[in-house]
Formats: structure tokens, C-alpha cells, sequence
């Protein structure tokens, strides 16, 4: 059987090239959930041998993840890694990194078809952390409402939310709103209630209470 070759570039959000990471903690599973590491034990001394010059090519298990190690220094502020290749048998697969640096860690994840013979490139943005945060801010909020979450913890956490993705009270209200509507025509009651109740929790929220910027404090 003939490997393909699996190209990975490590980007932000704005198709620059990550070029202060030091560390990545590389995710390849088969659309299945195998991770690559498993499925194939000997993809570690391969990149050992392609990568040779790196103090760790490893595996290391990570929230709940297997995990491929890349460290060409091993030490923060090291030499940067940004691009990895790998040969990896044909087949379907989910790939994402952590991005050991200055911000953020998860990348978004990339599903690829890799053929048998065939090279094939994704590129993996990492978003900023307040972005992240806003894209949470919803979902996280409504499936915490429906675990029966206190209200105190769900305002206090709304709190930190706000001020981590940068967004107003007024913002968040008009999201809120929007968000309702769309329940509503989707006639999902379950919905409705969670985006009723925090919509209440959020303007019940004191102006002390306006997300804010705690590094100039």
C-alpha cells in the first residue's frame, strides 16, 4: 500500500503563518475517531526521521486527545513551527493542533481526504481568544441554563464571558433578541426559555457590571 502526504500549515484567522509558536500538539483521527497514532504506530519514528533536528517528536495525551508532540527546541521562545508534513495511509481524516505561544491554543478542525499516492494541504486557523469567547458566548450560556445552573454562577460567568470576548451589554441584549426570534419561528420552547432566561439575568446585569478591560486597573 502506498502513504499519501498529508501538508499542515498552522495559520491565524488572517492566513498569516503562526510564527511565535514554539510547540504543537498535532490531532489526526479518522473520520471513525481512530487516532492516527493508534491506527499506524509507526507515523512516530517517522516524523523522528523527517524531523530529526527537533528535541521532541512525541506522543502526548491531552484533553482527552492523542496527541503528536512537535518541539523543535523544546523550549518557549524556541524556533517556530508552523509547517508539518507527514505520510499517512489513504483515507478520511479530522486534524487540528494546539498552538503552544503567546494567545490562543485550539485551531479550528479540518476534515481531508488524503488518496493513495496523492498529496493533499489543509491550513488550520487559530482565532484570537475574544473571538473564540464570542462565538461561545451563546451556546455556552443556553446549555448551562438547561444543566439548572444557579443564576448567581450564570451572571458571574456571563460577566467574565462579556469582558474576555469584549461585548457590551447592549450587544449582547440585541443578540439576544435576534436569537429569540429565530426560536420562535423554529418553535423550539426549550430554546425560547433558555434564551428568556438569560436574556433577563443579562439585563438585570448593573452598569458596574459592563464588561471592561482589567489590565488597566
Amino acid at each position: 500500500m502506498s502513504y499519501g502526504k498529508l501538508n499542515i500549515w498552522i495559520r491565524y484567522s488572517d492566513c498569516r503563518l503562526i510564527t511565535d509558536c514554539w510547540r504543537t500538539d498535532l490531532v489526526i483521527k479518522t473520520c471513525g475517531g481512530e487516532p492516527l497514532v493508534d491506527m499506524d504506530p509507526t507515523i512516530i519514528e517517522q516524523l523522528r526521521v523527517r524531523y530529526e533536528d527537533y528535541k521532541d517528536v512525541k506522543i502526548h495525551n491531552y484533553k482527552k486527545e492523542r496527541r503528536i508532540w512537535l518541539s523543535p527546541e523544546g523550549h518557549r521562545g524556541g524556533k517556530p513551527v508552523y509547517h508539518i508534513e507527514v505520510d499517512v495511509p489513504p483515507g478520511c481524516y479530522v486534524v487540528w493542533t494546539r498552538v503552544c505561544y503567546t494567545g490562543n491554543e485550539e485551531t479550528n478542525k479540518v476534515m481531508v481526504i488524503v488518496g493513495c499516492g496523492e498529496e493533499a494541504c489543509v491550513n488550520l486557523l487559530l482565532d484570537a481568544v475574544e473571538k473564540c469567547t464570542d462565538e461561545l458566548f451563546h451556546p455556552f450560556l443556553e446549555r448551562a441554563v438547561d444543566m439548572r445552573i444557579p443564576k448567581r454562577d450564570l451572571q458571574m460567568v456571563a460577566k467574565v464571558l462579556m469582558a474576555v470576548a469584549e461585548k457590551p451589554k447592549n450587544e449582547v441584549v440585541a443578540e439576544l433578541g435576534q436569537r429569540a426570534d429565530e426560536a420562535k419561528d423554529m418553535k423550539d420552547a426549550g430554546l425560547q426559555k433558555a434564551i428568556g432566561a438569560i436574556m433577563e439575568m443579562v439585563k438585570a446585569m448593573p452598569v458596574e457590571q459592563e464588561p471592561q478591560d482589567y489590565r488597566k486597573q
